[in-house]
This record gives structure tokens, C-alpha cells and sequence, in this order.
């Protein structure tokens, strides 16, 4: 049986990044299988809506935070994501594709999208109920 995929995010040229499958979802929380098929643009931060919990299940990545720290995320690793953290995926490991399970909580900010890399680009889409933040000069 083949997986067929929900929705796909990305960058706002149209390169997909990651496939979203919803697995479950109810009052205001999902769970969802994360499939991350690419690594984000340079300077392309986001936030997330709500609180979460990741589970790496296959794969892995390297998470650069806004503020410059790298962290690689391996199968088997379990994390907590705040609605304040601003990231980006640096990189996948391997350079494969990285599963994981997300499980979110109810939905409780903006998704905001910071760093100078989402102005360079040509926006064809934007995910729905993201806000573009410009950063002080």
C-alpha cells in the first residue's frame, strides 16, 4: 500500500521541503508523520502554532537555530517544540529523507517566518497562516 500525503510545506518558490500525513487529529491537536524530503533555504527561520513533541523515526537532520546552534536530530531522539522556537533545517542526515512523529498540541501563535532568506525569494506560495516577519534595520 502506498502513503499518500496530506498537504506539503516549503519554500515560498514552490520547493517542497516536507510532506505532511495527518494520522489523527481532534479538538484542536494532531498527530501527524513529518516525511522531510529537503533541507531549508539559508536564513529561513519559522516558528511553529503550538506546542509539540517530535520523535525522529527514520533518518535524522541537523536543526539550526535562529540564534546559530546546530543540533543533529538522530532516530530514536524525542524533543519538545515551543511556539517560540525559530528554526530551519539545515540539513538531512545521510541526505535521505527523515521520518518523525509530531504530536501537537492546540494550536496557540502565528507561524512566522523569519530571516532574511524568505525576502530573496520569488513567493509563489506561502503555507497558510504563516506571517512574514521583517527584521528591525
Amino acid at each position: 500500500m502506498k502513503l499518500t500525503w496530506d498537504e506539503w510545506r516549503g519554500s515560498m518558490d514552490g520547493r517542497e521541503t516536507l510532506w505532511v500525513k495527518h494520522l489523527w487529529r481532534r479538538l484542536g491537536r494532531h498527530i501527524d508523520l513529518h516525511k522531510m524530503v529537503g533541507k531549508d533555504d539559508p536564513d529561513c527561520f519559522h516558528t511553529h502554532p503550538a506546542y509539540a513533541i517530535r520523535v525522529i523515526l527514520r533518518g535524522g537532520y541537523v536543526e539550526e537555530l535562529e540564534g546559530g546552534r546546530h543540533r543533529m536530530w538522530r532516530p530514536g531522539m524525542i524533543g519538545i517544540v515551543k511556539p517560540t522556537c525559530s528554526h530551519r533545517i539545515a540539513g538531512l542526515r545521510n541526505g535521505r529523507a527523515s521520518y518523525s512523529l509530531w504530536i501537537r498540541f492546540r494550536k496557540r501563535a502565528t507561524v512566522e517566518l523569519r530571516g532574511d532568506g524568505w525576502h530573496r525569494q520569488e513567493q509563489t506560495y506561502r503555507a497558510a497562516d504563516t506571517v512574514l516577519v521583517r527584521r528591525a534595520q
